[in-house]
């Protein structure tokens, strides 16, 4: 894998090489103890092999269950929030027609969001839309604990 070199010239307007430098050994400690997941939170550190540890299989999956959704499904609901919802928001807008979800003939199914928002009004009306509809569910949560897409997904 390639290094990365990272420039910070324009940082010294800020704090003097000598503070940067200082916090070399804090800096070197924090890098290794995620690598080796030795602090707190080291469940949630999958990303950091990303992407060298994805398999084969594993973007086969992937691609399976997408299909799977493109064809079973009139709506998929991504439960998250914060980055976890953000991320997934950003992509699908991001590779998606901005009036994709207006179009009457689809081939995709529409995206909508729970989680980001626990507004009884919304969650309520949410699901009275689903209930006429064949829907999937993507379930995004790093620790499978946060409130707001525990209360959306349950």
């Amino acid at each position: 894998m390639d290094t990365i070199k990272l420039v910070i010239n324009h940082v010294y307007d800020f704090v003097s090489e000598k503070e940067i430098l200082q916090q070399a050994d804090n800096a070197t400690a924090a890098n290794k103890a995620l690598h080796d997941g030795t602090r707190a939170g080291n469940d949630f550190l999958g990303w950091v092999n990303l992407p060298s540890s994805v398999t084969e299989d594993f973007i086969r999956d992937i691609e399976d269950t997408a299909t799977a959704l493109r064809t079973r499904c009139d709506v998929v609901v991504v439960v998250g929030i914060g980055g976890s919802y953000l991320g997934a928001k950003a992509v699908i807008d991001a590779l998606s027609n901005s009036f994709d979800w207006l179009q009457h003939e689809r081939k995709d199914p529409v995206i909508l969001y729970a989680g980001n928002n626990i507004g009884e009004d919304y969650l309520h009306e949410l699901t009275e839309y689903l209930k006429k509809r064949q829907f999937g569910i993507i379930n995004i949560s790093k620790s499978g604990t946060t409130t707001e897409p525990a209360i959306a997904f349950r």
